[in-house]
């Protein structure tokens, strides 16, 4: 009879166990979910602000001096908007594809452009020279 008893209450834990590692994946998954999130917008809001030093450092290192090579020197460039025009997230939450679009002008234009540009973000778990976080790992379109 305590043998039965013990046997249940190793059976519970068991089941305990393994619903406290589904939950723990779970928030892990949301962590990383809300941390491309978090990465994506503040990269639009730099662009949108034009802190551009801001938006090079969620930029992979290759990667982030062309971007400063272009839009540093753009002293005259107002940008009206950035929006996410597309997103697709892989399965794993670890790395998701966008289309951001970008309405701008140069002065002394004042005509309203759109420039799109497509983005790879992958989460990187922070190793060497690379903070963890997500990073864009595609170089940045030729602006026109």
């Amino acid at each position: 009879m305590i043998f039965n008893y013990c046997k249940r209450l190793c059976c519970l834990v068991l089941i305990l166990m393994l619903a406290a590692c589904a939950v723990q994946q779970k928030l892990e998954f949301n962590q990383v979910t809300d941390l491309g999130e978090a990465s994506r917008d503040d990269f639009m809001k730099s662009l949108r602000w034009k802190r551009f030093k801001i938006a090079a450092s969620l930029i992979t290192p290759e990667h982030r001096q062309d971007f400063m090579t272009t839009f540093g020197p753009l002293r005259d460039i107002n940008i009206t908007d950035v929006r996410l025009a597309h997103l697709q997230p892989d399965a794993d939450g670890r790395r998701f594809e966008t289309t951001i679009e970008m309405d701008y002008y140069l002065l002394p234009s004042v005509t309203v452009k759109t420039f799109s540009f497509d983005q790879t973000w992958v989460y990187s778990d922070g190793d060497g020279s690379t903070p963890k976080g997500f990073f864009i790992t595609t170089p940045f379109p030729e602006f026109p």
